[in-house]
């Protein structure tokens, strides 16, 4: 079989995730001139500190003011791809481009990416022109959203009859991972080991992660570890806390694994996310997770197959997808005053959650087989997504679409 060359764009910043998606290339075809962020120098799956840098710029006055006024003209981020000689087709990651010079397909988490994460810019005529205009330029030959939530966003964005042009190419491939661990975690005796993980501590529930442990350990043994940038006040009220353990994030691979290993479940209570890829990393190491059922999450986990759900508190983004507030760099302050204040209410779901998996060792057991399979033959496996991409690639770069 020929080799095909591919080229991928992701601009100036590639995420993390990407690396582990290079597994799953297609047979018969190979990256033309790797981008140096997909390099796999340790050989495991993504961690979670390329996210907070790529982020932690937006929190400046200076980016603040630049990104809200893009976001009120109607700004649509597109990119320039430079494939090298021979390149088949170009995959983008969560960028659209403009004038390429060859097909290509673009893989997104939430159409906002492509407007700054500026929800109000999607109420803007200019920016509805360029973003229709890029997405219905043949050249674009298939959108490739993360999950279903993401499609029914972005098909509702650019409206009913842009939407019925570009349904057609606009095809769900989730983002996949390889299996870590060779069985799933086994809850032995002992604490119910918990596991957080999120660099932005308010965003993603550590609030409400400790609190709900805190409640849960008054009628059970239970740990809680968090890996996140803890902020100095909790960290000090914290640091001689009986059942929680703080880690700074970046302290390396090994330490990321033997969290993993030692856990029973993760807790995930994210107010933010549109994907949440953690949960398929804990999956990968065959751990289960509790987490809130907001956007992608109800795909991501099998409510009492693969996982638990909860209602979410405060989520960012709304049931149709749409973010609430029209800015999300950074989220409006009384949002964010709400994220230090969860309610009873909510912290009492999270911690029922949590009981149930510390009181059924059978179910922890199947909840974690599920998690496993689904990364090591289910929708999110490196196979599936093979598949998919493989059929996708082999039409765009014929100029026909996959049936």
């Amino acid at each position: 079989m020929a080799v095909r060359l591919l080229h991928f764009e992701a601009g100036g910043f590639v995420h993390p995730i990407y690396r582990e998606q290079m597994h799953a290339l297609p047979v018969g075809w190979e990256i033309a001139s790797p981008h140096p962020g997909l390099l796999d120098s340790d050989g495991g799956t993504p961690l979670i500190q390329g996210q907070g840098a790529r982020l932690r710029g937006a929190r400046e006055l200076a980016e603040r003011i630049a990104l809200r006024f893009l976001g009120r003209t109607g700004h649509v981020r597109l990119g320039q791809a430079t494939p090298d000689p021979g390149v088949a087709l170009t995959h983008s990651a969560e960028l659209l481009l403009g004038d390429p010079d060859v097909p290509y397909v673009v893989d997104f988490e939430h159409v906002n990416c492509f407007v700054l994460y500026q929800e109000i810019a999607l109420s803007r005529p200019r920016a509805l022109r360029r973003l229709r205009a890029a997405v219905e330029d043949e050249r674009c030959r298939y959108l490739l959203p993360w999950c279903d939530a993401a499609r029914e966003r972005f098909l509702t964005a650019i409206g009913p009859e842009s939407a019925a042009r570009v349904a057609p190419k606009t095809v769900t491939v989730p983002p996949a991972i390889r299996p870590v661990a060779e069985r799933p975690a086994q809850r032995g005796a002992g604490p119910l080991r918990v596991l957080f993980v999120g660099t932005k501590f308010f965003e993603k529930g550590g609030v409400e992660a400790i609190r709900a442990v805190e409640r849960l350990s008054s009628s059970h043994d239970v740990r809680l570890d968090m890996l996140s940038y803890v902020p100095a006040e909790w960290d000090a009220r914290l640091a001689e806390h009986p059942t929680v353990t703080t880690h700074r994030p970046g302290s390396g691979r090994e330490l990321v694994e033997r969290l993993y290993a030692d856990s029973d479940v993760l807790l995930f209570p994210s107010h933010m996310d549109t994907f949440g890829y953690v949960v398929l990393e804990a999956a990968a190491h065959g751990v289960p997770a509790v987490a809130a059922d907001h956007h992608a999450m109800p795909e991501l986990i099998d409510d009492g197959e693969t996982g638990l759900l909860f209602e979410c508190e405060n989520p960012l983004y709304v049931e149709d997808g749409r973010c609430a507030f029209d800015h999300v760099l950074p989220p409006p302050r009384s949002y964010m005053d709400a994220l230090q204040r969860p309610s009873d209410g909510y912290v009492d779901r999270i911690a029922s959650q949590l009981a149930r998996i510390a009181e059924d060792a059978a179910m922890h057991g199947r909840l974690a087989s599920g998690a496993l399979e689904r990364v090591r033959a289910g929708a999110f496996s490196i196979e599936r997504r093979r598949e998919l991409l493989a059929d996708l690639y082999d039409a765009a770069a014929s100029s026909r679409r996959a049936a």
